[in-house]
């Protein structure tokens, strides 16, 4: 039963970075026969994967059985980025409580590493540590509750990522926010912390300042 599971986990490993890659795009048939042979396994592990990534909202199930890869409107991105920012603004209140010095020093280090991989145009590995860096901070906050739904919800972000990423200037100039950001967690400065997070994130989903004004959680 064990090495099932883990087999299935690495079948539903592979096809989350075949759609996160974008080989199987937005909107597009989510083909189990096609996967169980590009994959080399039966169709059983690969159904299972696609009924996972149904239930993180990754792929939508239709009533005949079939599937397909979750598309974007503007409504769609809005609403994630307004989930994602209230979700991080928590996260930086629980960092700025709870996090030690240390804990900072080694979310820089993250930050240092998607900056590099970005500056030389791996989109890839920069979308999953710009991804990274956030999670950190949820867990660096030590509410498990919290961390397991952000966990959930940056699948969606990772894929949203690749599907309007735009240009490596924009990215550069965001990821440098990162720093700003880790300068005042370790001054313990959480209002100038959800400052520069809201900049950062903002801009990606296309909300404007009074969008995202409430989002201010008490301290």
């Amino acid at each position: 039963m064990a090495d099932r599971k883990k087999f299935g986990a690495t079948v539903y490993t592979q096809i989350l970075e075949i759609i996160l890659r974008q080989e199987i795009a937005c909107g597009e048939k989510v083909a189990v026969d096609s996967l169980s042979k590009k994959l080399g396994v039966s169709r059983t592990p690969v159904t299972e994967a696609v009924q996972r990534l149904a239930k993180e909202g990754i792929v939508v199930l239709y009533p005949h059985r079939s599937a397909e890869v979750v598309t974007f409107d503007k409504k769609a991105i809005n609403d994630l980025g307004l989930t994602r920012i209230s979700l991080d603004t928590l996260a930086v209140q629980l960092a700025v409580r709870n996090g030690s010095d240390a804990e900072f020093d080694d979310l820089k280090k993250i930050a240092q590493e998607c900056y590099e991989v970005a500056e030389v145009g791996d989109i890839y590995n920069w979308i999953r540590l710009e991804c990274e860096f956030h999670l950190g901070l949820a867990k660096i906050g030590k509410n498990e509750n919290l961390t397991k739904i952000m966990e959930d919800l940056y699948l969606k972000v990772r894929l949203l990522q690749f599907v309007i990423y735009e240009d490596s200037e924009v990215s550069l100039n965001m990821i440098k926010l990162h720093f700003d950001m880790l300068e005042k967690l370790k001054a313990r400065d959480v209002s100038s912390v959800i400052s520069f997070l809201h900049k950062h994130l903002a801009y990606f989903y296309d909300l404007d300042e009074h969008s995202i004004s409430t989002i201010r959680l008490d301290y």
